[in-house]
């Protein structure tokens, strides 16, 4: 996503909420919640109270936003199919098609 001037903006994501993320999706164990903009952000069950990465889905499928709950104002896009590289690496994972 781009900041107000069309610049990129940085996203530092730590690697242990990317892992925890990584080991919620795969045993299926993320928790939702649904924003007043309707936008509905997936994140590791449990760790609500704790920085955590919060991932959605946008209409349509075709992108995926993610953002750390301690700066909700930053988001980065990826396409789906980032996210399907992504999500194929967790272990036990299988392929969406």
């Amino acid at each position: 996503m781009a900041g107000d001037e069309g610049e990129p903006i940085e996203v530092r994501i730590p690697r242990a909420a990317l892992d925890a993320m990584a080991a919620a999706l795969s045993v299926r164990t993320v928790a939702m919640r649904t924003w007043p903009d309707g936008i509905e952000w997936m994140y590791p069950l449990g760790t609500w109270d704790e920085p955590h990465l919060e991932v959605a889905l946008m209409p349509g499928g075709e992108e995926v936003w993610l953002r750390m709950s301690t700066d909700r104002s930053r988001v980065v896009v990826w396409t789906i199919e980032q996210w399907w590289d992504f999500t194929r690496q967790l272990p036990g994972a299988t392929s969406p098609e």
